[in-house]
C-alpha cells in the first residue's frame, strides 16, 4: 500500500525516483477531492508537463503506469478519473 503524503515542500512523491510519483503528486494536487476525480484535459496535463519538464509522450506513460498500477482508475468518461482511495491513510 502506497501512503500519500501532500506537503508540498517535503512529499515523499516528490523525493521518489520514480518519475511518475512525481506526476501523481501533480495530479493529486489538480484533483476535485470531493468528487474524488482528476481530470486529464488539455490544461491539467501542460501544467504538469510544464512543472516536470516533459514530453505529452512522457506524460502519457507516466499515466499508463499509474492506471496498471491501479493509482488512477477509468471512469466511463473518457480523461476523467478516479483516484485510488488506497492510497490515502486513514
Amino acid at each position: 500500500m502506497i501512503t500519500v503524503y501532500l506537503d508540498t515542500k517535503e512529499s515523499v512523491l516528490l523525493k521518489s525516483k520514480d518519475k511518475t510519483f512525481h506526476v501523481l503528486y501533480y495530479i493529486l494536487n489538480q484533483t476535485d477531492m470531493e468528487r474524488n476525480t482528476w481530470y486529464a484535459d488539455k490544461e491539467n496535463k501542460e501544467r504538469i508537463m510544464n512543472k516536470l519538464g516533459i514530453a505529452p509522450p512522457t506524460l502519457a506513460k507516466h499515466i499508463q503506469s499509474l492506471k496498471e498500477r491501479r493509482l488512477i482508475l477509468t471512469t466511463e468518461t473518457r480523461g476523467k478519473y478516479m483516484l485510488n482511495m488506497n492510497i490515502f491513510s486513514t
